[in-house]
């Protein structure tokens, strides 16, 4: 092969890994809203979400079960503003369970400190629900430790 022919074949494969580079980081990078648009269409089809926290010897202190619509709404909303970033870490903190029981389909999300969440459809599982992500615009976690200081 000549000088030129060896140049053009390094830059075609050069495209092809930079291309394969910026289509994972573009996958690498999503928000909660986007994730999840196939999961709740609707706050109003959500009866009620039971959040425990884990890290602790479980007993009924440790879980609380939301039914006030307008308390949904302000957790459903606070998860939605999150931007996420995948990630292969898996944080040691405490770790809230929130199962969301919609009308259609329930889910779990597993939120754990620092602002590391994994969602879990109990229905088939698309690849991007196995991955763990970072919410990298900081999430208001006060709106879920505050429920359990009301009771």
């Amino acid at each position: 092969m000549s000088d030129r022919s060896w140049r053009v074949f390094f830059v075609v494969v050069a495209l092809i890994v930079l291309t394969g580079v910026v289509y994972s980081l573009i996958q690498s990078s999503t928000s909660f809203k986007e994730l999840m648009s196939d999961q709740v269409y609707d706050t109003e089809k959500i009866s009620y979400i039971r959040i425990e926290k884990m890290g602790r010897p479980y007993d009924d202190e440790n879980s609380v079960e939301i039914t006030d619509p307008a308390t949904i709404d302000r957790i459903i909303n606070g998860f939605s503003n999150a931007k996420l970033w995948r990630t292969e870490n898996y944080a040691r903190g405490m770790m809230y369970s929130i199962w969301v029981n919609v009308e259609y389909t329930p889910f779990s999300i597993y939120y754990t400190e620092p602002d590391i969440i994994r969602i879990n459809p109990n229905r088939g599982g698309h690849k991007k629900y196995s991955w763990n992500y970072r919410i990298t615009n900081g999430y208001d976690k006060s709106i879920i430790e505050d429920l359990f200081k009301e009771e």
